[in-house]
């Protein structure tokens, strides 16, 4: 991405990545949806009638090809309800848990088949009589819940975990789901690139040159060759000695949910909240027909279908704008982590083809929305975001573990000695190691241990950085500016106005008080009439 939101914040952002996010892939055999489609199947197959058991023979044979599979591959069959049971990802969570998290192999491998009623499109037959008294059948269409077996496996090349859903009822639709993230991840693995992941993102990425390949790699015909090599295991039925499928019964795959997801990593949680906020607060009329339209690309017109959204997303605001089904939203992930996400649930809406084929060019309409998204969001004051960064010294900030370190505490005489020593030039230029600040102060460190307790405070606030595979550290310039206002502020001008206020009154009465004790009486007296004034006016 090159935007004026990534040029306006360039300097605290670390790096910025685009990539595939959910993409689930729907397969139908489309002259099956329709009642003649189907007694044309069962008399091409060589049944004479066209009653319910008849069409149970087909579900029974899949069935049984399904569990001979899984028994001779040792793969666990689990009826969801027996499990808990749940919605909205219910199941992926199960399987990660269970299964996903403690496999550490390589290549293709089921976890697990789950098993569930949910409903579905089929076909009934009913039975009539004619007035001739001869008896016949007529299919129809239905809806009813029906059984949907969700083979969940690591896959060769779209990593894991992914599924396979195939319902077990004419006319036997099938999904198939999985994260570009964790494609990307495995790409990465096999070619040995150094990265860092949290909660599905990357927060850190070695050769980001080489991975905005591997995203761009990922075509529609490379996953559906994955799809069919899957169908081809479990979507067969079951003939007693083998298996077998016949040639009407094969699929065409259509994307039905492609999200592409646009990236930021900023360098300050604080600042990234902070932005965010603003962000939320002023940019909420982009939901608007004409906007969302510019956004995607396309012309606005009276019969436009658009409207915004507030959520939460784990505990924390999103915004989301629906446009022709598809939606485009923006929230904060992890704390410095802005994630902008196009879903694209309609590709005609947006001039894409629907074949899985064309899932590349849902990546390149994705990352144009979510670049022109950004775009709109450009125009935020940073100086109202700066004015917090006293903060960093008072309250907690998480680490990217999301677990919230303290504020260091300059009244301490250790933690003001290890801040006076870091305001020395050399630290900024040449960079420390922790040997040198014990070395430095042998009076307030007594191991290297109590010292990188201190410098994680410092580091997690970005004073401090970590060089790049070194065990030492340097001083940025932003750490540097911070730790002089704070350490001159808390020595100049908190402590002595504090500590004022806790002398006893003779020292106010001494005959010739020092300059500075009456610059502090003027301060103190100025600071309590504004008080008085404030109380008066609200």
């Amino acid at each position: 991405m090159n935007n004026s939101f990534l040029n306006q914040f360039d300097p605290n952002i670390k790096f910025s990545y685009f990539c595939f996010d959910r993409v689930i892939i729907r397969g139908y055999i489309r002259f099956l949806f329709f009642a003649a489609g189907v007694a044309k199947l069962l008399k091409a197959l060589g049944f004479k009638q066209m009653t319910s058991g008849v069409m149970r023979i087909l579900t029974d044979q899949l069935n049984a090809h399904i569990e001979k599979v899984a028994k001779q591959k040792n793969i666990p069959i689990h009826w969801w309800p027996s499990v808990g049971g749940g919605t909205d990802g219910a199941k992926l969570d199960f399987v990660k848990k269970n299964y996903a998290d403690k496999w550490k192999g390589k290549g293709d491998h089921v976890y697990c088949i789950i098993t569930d009623k949910e409903p579905s499109h089929t076909f009934a037959s009913r039975e009539f009589t004619a007035k001739t008294g001869k008896r016949f059948h007529t299919l129809y269409n239905c809806r009813k819940p029906v059984k949907q077996y969700y083979i969940y496996f690591h896959d060769g090349l779209l990593g894991g975990p992914c599924y396979l859903k195939i319902c077990s009822y004419l006319p036997f639709q099938c999904e198939f789901y999985f994260n570009g993230h964790n494609a990307a991840k495995l790409k990465m693995d096999k070619e040995g690139l150094g990265y860092t992941m949290r909660d599905n993102a990357f927060v850190e990425i070695e050769n980001r040159a080489r991975f905005k390949e591997i995203v761009k790699e990922l075509n529609g015909r490379a996953v559906q060759q994955r799809i069919e090599h899957w169908k081809n295991i479990f979507f067969k039925f079951d003939k007693g000695t083998y298996s077998t499928r016949s040639r009407h019964l094969e699929h065409e795959w259509y994307l039905h949910q492609v999200e592409v997801s646009s990236n930021t990593v900023f360098k300050s949680a604080r600042f990234a909240t902070s932005l965010f906020e603003r962000l939320l607060d002023k940019f909420q009329r982009i939901g608007l027909p004409d906007s969302i339209a510019r956004i995607f690309s396309l012309r606005s017109n009276s019969r436009t279908k658009s409207k915004t959204f507030w959520r939460q997303y784990e505990n924390n605001a999103v915004i989301k704008h629906w446009f022709r089904r598809n939606s485009i939203k923006l929230y904060n992930k992890t704390g410095y982590f802005l994630r902008t996400e196009t879903t694209i649930n309609n590709p005609k809406s947006l001039g894409l083809h629907k074949p899985a084929i064309y899932l590349q060019a849902c990546l390149w309409k994705g990352v144009e929305a979510n670049d022109k998204f950004l775009s709109c969001c450009a125009d935020v004051d940073v100086s109202t975001i700066t004015e917090e960064e006293h903060l960093q010294f008072i309250i907690p900030v998480p680490d990217h573990k999301g677990k919230n370190i303290a504020a260091p505490d300059l009244r301490k005489e250790r933690q003001s000695a290890l801040a006076r020593e870091l305001l020395k030039p050399k630290y900024c230029v040449h960079g420390f190691k922790t040997a040198d600040i014990l070395e430095a102060l042998p009076g307030n460190f007594k191991k290297s241990s109590q010292i990188r307790h201190e410098l994680l405070k410092l580091r997690v606030r970005g004073i401090i950085h970590k060089n790049k595979r070194k065990s030492s550290y340097r001083v940025t310039q932003k750490g540097w500016s911070l730790l002089w206002v704070e350490f001159t502020a808390r020595h100049h001008f908190k402590n002595p106005m504090i500590s004022r206020n806790f002398k006893k009154e003779a020292a106010s009465t001494v005959e010739q008080p020092s300059k500075i004790e009456e610059a502090y009486a003027l301060i103190d007296k100025g600071l309590t009439q504004l008080k008085h004034e404030v109380a008066i006016a609200a």
